[in-house]
């Protein structure tokens, strides 16, 4: 363990390393390169050794699968296992001092940590959808856009820039367990069922929540602040966020709006069936 931490501190301290960072205008993000670089790697082998996994506890249902299902099965794993991680490990962010301070260009060593686990989630899902074309034309634009757009504001906090404000956003990802669950659920044959539909209420009122109320009242907030105390914030980094974060919450509109059609879809109204016969 000890060889490992000493040959992280020699990659940390190369001194390209750091006039790379320097040169790109993120000079705080020198100690945490080599664990960006490493975690999509990471993400490609959980995702990797996912299948046997779950083939071993799901035996047949999951067996049965075609070869596309159990990628996006693989996938959704990665992206379970991020989700989980980084809405635990981002509640402190919260309330942190550092930052509390200074919501704009306040830094703090364990917010970073975290945020360099959410871009190397973010270049490891880059990398999928752009190297896999049939992810792009599978998925749908959106979830580039949405994929860029994250790591674009989570690689500024290296600046440092708006460190505060990105627990906020990954607060979005409490709603993705329960959207990957449904998903399973699907897959295992369980649509329309009792803990699918626990879950498909419990994704959308958490969805609700997360996502569209308090994602729109923070970013409201943060250019709030960035209006009055970031002024010092280049124009085309402002721009970008006013982008960024247009693009995001759009998407969590349009995306709440399929859910809902979705789950009316799997769980018609009681008595829709008995008229839908009676019309017939």
């Amino acid at each position: 363990m000890s060889q490992l931490a000493a040959g992280y501190a020699r990659l940390v301290e190369l001194p390209a390393a750091q006039r790379l960072c320097d040169l790109v205008g993120l000079p705080k993000l020198t100690p945490y390169w080599p664990a960006l670089l490493a975690l999509p790697l990471l993400c490609q082998a959980l995702r990797l050794s996912s299948n046997a996994l779950s083939s071993l506890v799901f035996g047949a249902k999951f067996d049965a699968l075609t070869a596309r299902q159990k990628y996006d099965w693989g996938v959704r794993v990665v992206s379970q296992a991020h989700a989980v991680v980084v809405v635990v490990l981002a509640v402190p962010i919260f309330f942190k001092e550092e930052l509390l301070k200074d919501t704009i260009h306040g830094f703090d060593n364990y917010s970073a940590w975290v945020y360099t686990i959410v871009c190397g989630h973010d270049s490891y899902f880059l990398w999928d959808i752009f190297v896999s074309i049939g992810d792009v034309k599978k998925l749908g634009v959106g979830f580039a856009i949405h994929a860029i757009s994250s790591f674009g504001v989570f690689i500024m906090s290296f600046r440092p820039s708006l460190q505060y404000y990105g627990a906020s956003f990954i607060m979005f990802e409490a709603s993705t367990i329960f959207l990957n669950n449904n998903w399973w659920l699907d897959k295992l044959g369980m649509t329309g069922s009792r803990l699918q539909l626990y879950n498909a209420s419990i994704l959308l009122g958490l969805y609700f929540v997360v996502r569209i109320l308090f994602g729109t009242t923070m970013s409201y907030l943060m250019f709030e602040d960035l209006q009055t105390k970031g002024t010092d914030t280049p124009a085309v980094l402002y721009y970008f966020y006013r982008t960024a974060n247009c693009a995001v919450l759009g998407l969590s509109y349009y995306w709440f709006y399929l859910m809902i059609a979705a789950v009316r879809r799997r769980f018609p109204p009681k008595g829709s069936a008995t008229l839908q016969k009676k019309a017939e």
